[in-house]
């Protein structure tokens, strides 16, 4: 058995990997396209390729491993390994952790892919040092991660923290899961995107369709700062009430869960940078208690789009650990 950690970060468009070695120091790294339309076998051979590919530029191979770690999309059941169901993925219930333990030969672990970016925050990025932190990553979607007191919470049915579908608006929009007024219904790029559409249908003008044409579907994130900094007024509006809703969203959850640190992250977050984390705090301020929200910290991920491989190798190396602990005491 090895001691190095690959780590995997499953989207829907694309796949990152990274060697960790026993320092915690990424040796090798590895990207590339998901390409979900191809279904769930050529998924599984795609992060099999960019795997590999990872522990190449590392100059290891699949014997040097001690685990892999991945964090995807679910709903999902980190104890099995296996993919529930996923939007974005062409899985149902799919056996992705032991599919790859027999490919890498070596134990691989399946968490939530903002949960494992939200503990890599924990861990190694901004939020270290806290003991109860809420991530927040906005993007296509909108994901949650939720450390209670030092640990990941997944809690009772294992699927915790899934901000993005928790009731903003009631009646309002509907979501990708079916139902009306999720957060990610009105906070996600994929909200935004759909917002500008509607007023480019009612004649309104603006920069997005120069810079992505007329008929566009979705506007990514370098688009939507680009128009916000050049003052669109569409995008300008359309981006202040994404900010608004979100922050409606943690504020609610800084009541209920009393976190030390809130984590936002995602593509969006990333592109727009403070000005929207600062809209985003604002509206979270008007809707939380005072005193609930005095202290929190609202802070920028630190760790990019290292998180998630971050967070998923760190997740496999404590089970590792635990693993060994539970064998050496039974």
């Amino acid at each position: 058995m090895g001691s190095y950690l690959l780590g995997i970060d499953l989207g829907g468009t694309k796949i990152e990997a990274g060697v960790f070695d026993e320092d915690g120091k990424i040796v090798g790294r590895a990207r590339g396209k998901t390409h979900a339309e191809l279904g769930s076998e050529a998924v599984l051979d795609r992060i099999v390729s960019i795997g590999s590919e990872a522990l190449e530029s590392a100059g290891k191979d699949s014997d040097s491993l001690l685990a892999i770690g991945v964090g995807s999309p679910g709903p999902l059941d980190p104890d099995t390994g296996y993919i529930i169901e996923t939007a974005n993925l062409d899985f149902r219930n799919f056996p992705l952790g032991p599919r790859l333990s027999e490919k890498f030969n070596c134990p691989a672990f399946i968490e939530n892919d903002v949960s494992a970016g939200t503990y890599g925050e924990f861990k190694a990025g901004a939020a270290r040092g806290a003991s109860s932190v809420l991530g927040v990553f906005i993007g296509t979607g909108i994901g949650g991660g939720l450390v209670l007191q030092g640990a990941l919470y997944r809690g009772f049915g294992k699927n915790a923290a899934e901000v993005g579908h928790m009731i903003v608006k009631a009646g309002g929009p509907r979501c990708g899961c079916g139902r009306r007024g999720c957060l990610e219904a009105l906070a996600s790029r994929t909200a935004m995107a759909r917002e500008i559409r509607n007023q480019v249908k009612r004649g309104r003008k603006t920069l997005i369709t120069k810079l992505l044409g007329k008929h566009f579907t979705e506007v990514p994130s370098k688009a939507l700062k680009e128009a916000y900094e050049a003052g669109d007024r569409i995008v300008t509006k359309v981006v202040h009430k994404a900010a608004w809703y979100a922050g409606i969203g943690i504020g609610s959850l800084i009541n209920v869960l009393g976190p030390e640190v809130i984590v936002l992250g995602g593509g969006v977050i990333e592109a727009m940078g403070t000005e929207m984390i600062s809209l985003i705090e604002s509206s979270g301020s008007e809707t939380a208690f005072e005193f609930s929200f005095r202290d929190v910290r609202i802070v920028k991920a630190g760790l990019g789009d290292d998180a998630g491989i971050t967070g998923a190798a760190i997740l496999a190396q404590e089970r590792m650990g635990k693993a060994a602990a539970a064998d050496s005491s039974g």
